[in-house]
């Protein structure tokens, strides 16, 4: 009898443990950013209204800097493209063109990369309002073996590393994706 009483004040200790267990991991939900930045694998257009000399296309190498016709080297890590755009103005102004009218365009996004249980792991290409769920998809969907609630992100910005990430999260560009296994 006394043995059946110690048995029974475990069980409220043991139900409180389980229930832990079989609480989900709270997802994590990243937002779009407002501007795209500029960085090296970025491929731009630079279009000077009129000036088909000065008119060209550039990859950006990891010093994140161009050297342009005229004005020399230009920083573009970390800028939007309008940014380089006035700049580049700014600088044609006066000595090489009296009213210069730059664009700059991506003309090629930087790449983000899909890791562990994706069908077809490798790098692609990113896309404005990409997701997780997009990104995945892109890499031929979850194999057999996939933890579809164990999805991590690296963020190429910071190199933070976000755990338990909800497929309606966003991704930027040169975020790695990294898909779990499942042990079940």
């Amino acid at each position: 009898m006394i043995l059946k009483n110690k048995n029974m004040a475990l069980l409220p200790l043991l139900a409180a443990l389980l229930a832990g267990c079989s609480t989900p991991p709270k997802t994590v939900r990243t937002q779009p950013d407002a501007v795209y930045l500029l960085d090296a694998g970025d491929e731009i257009t630079i279009t000077v209204s009129g000036e088909q000399d000065i008119s060209m296309r550039f990859k950006i190498d990891t010093s994140g800097t161009i050297n342009y016709p005229y004005i020399g080297d230009v920083q573009l890590k970390g800028k939007s493209p309008d940014q380089v755009s006035k700049e580049i103005a700014d600088k044609l102004r006066g000595s090489y063109l009296q009213a210069p009218m730059v664009t700059v365009a991506v003309a090629e996004f930087r790449k983000i990369y899909l890791l562990g249980e994706v069908k077809k792991p490798d790098g692609y290409a990113w896309e404005p309002g990409m997701t997780a769920e997009k990104a995945i998809a892109l890499a031929g969907g979850f194999t057999d073996r996939a933890d579809r609630h164990d999805i991590r992100l690296r963020q190429a910005h910071s190199g933070k590393l976000l755990e338990n990430l909800a497929s309606d999260s966003a991704i930027q560009a040169g975020d790695t994706v990294i898909v779990g296994m499942s042990f079940f």
